[in-house]
């Protein structure tokens, strides 16, 4: 026997079918489902074609058969499921569910960042959260993993599988002790801090510095005191008199907690610009797509 071609099977057939045998009869099914009584007899006939079966006796009163009566249940799952996915997706649609998975250096993740997400999961109490800090290097090839569906961070090369678009431009400040010399001052030059030590947290940022600062005075550079992974660790090095490091102003916000200062920098300013990152040729989540417009929002705000 050849297995039934399912491609011709459809909701609208099943839906007929389980409201024929819940009314008794298709005139009445016909008004529940708001078809007329010829569509509903014709559906039911073409369910009853592609199965090769006979789902109902048809006379004074409309019966189901044996054949019906077993497959009833099943056409009822079918369609309670397709509810499900019906009510899921305008819970979806709707922020009344799922998952927002986000990927932002440590400081900015705990600071700039944190502030959009609190709006956010006041404005969507429903959606679940998951955040990682990392290494503002790590940010692309954590979202190119998938282990989060968008990052945020500084500009970073990302390959031909993840794309990337620019959000802001951040102010970065050089930070110092509270007792070093130059922590009253409100601006300073580079020229300087000629003979200044740095606390170095991010090869790449360093690199990206050297060559601002040799476009600007090939006579600018950096010496090195130490490196570290993290910023929050430069920044308690700093506090305690190792160097200088230069942070995005968003780290103020800790700037008691290390007893530093931040101090604008001049001849030249430098600004570090940030991007939203995302898995090239993967459409966004609602909750993420609601997210990149608040982080939009808060950067323009900042702006």
């Amino acid at each position: 026997m050849r297995p039934t071609d399912l491609s011709h099977l459809s909701v609208r057939q099943m839906r007929a079918f389980a409201a024929v045998a819940r009314a008794g009869s298709f005139t009445a099914a016909a008004r529940q489902i708001h078809l007329t009584q010829s569509a509903v007899s014709m559906l039911v006939q073409q369910l009853e074609d592609t199965l090769g079966l006979k789902l109902f006796d048809r006379g004074a009163v409309v019966l189901l058969t044996a054949a019906g009566q077993q497959l009833l249940p099943f056409a009822r799952r079918i369609l309670d499921d397709l509810q499900q996915i019906a009510e899921g997706a305008s819970d979806l649609r709707a922020l009344r569910t799922g998952l927002l998975r986000v990927v932002a250096p440590q400081m900015l993740a705990c600071t700039w960042v944190a502030a959009v997400l609190g709006e956010f999961e006041r404005d969507h109490p429903d959606i679940g959260l998951r955040v990682a800090d990392a290494m503002a290097d790590e940010v692309v090839s954590i979202v190119r993993r998938g282990e989060a569906e968008l990052g945020v961070g500084p500009e970073r090369a990302t390959g031909e599988d993840v794309t990337s678009t620019f959000l802001m431009d951040v102010p970065i400040r050089v930070v110092c002790s509270a007792r070093h010399k130059l922590a009253q001052q409100r601006a300073v030059s580079w020229r300087k801090l000629r003979d200044e030590r740095w606390v170095i947290y991010s090869s790449e940022f360093n690199r990206h510095i050297e060559r601002l600062l040799h476009a600007h005075d090939s006579s600018l550079s950096m010496q090195t005191a130490v490196e570290v992974k993290y910023l929050t660790t430069a920044l308690s090095l700093v506090g305690v008199g190792t160097g200088l490091a230069l942070v995005p102003d968003y780290g103020r916000l800790f700037a008691p907690n290390f007893d530093v200062r931040f101090i604008k920098l001049r001849a030249p300013d430098i600004r570090r610009r940030y991007y939203i990152y995302q898995r090239r040729g993967l459409a966004l989540t609602p909750p993420a797509e609601a997210f990149v417009k608040m982080l939009r929002s808060a950067a323009r705000s900042d702006g």
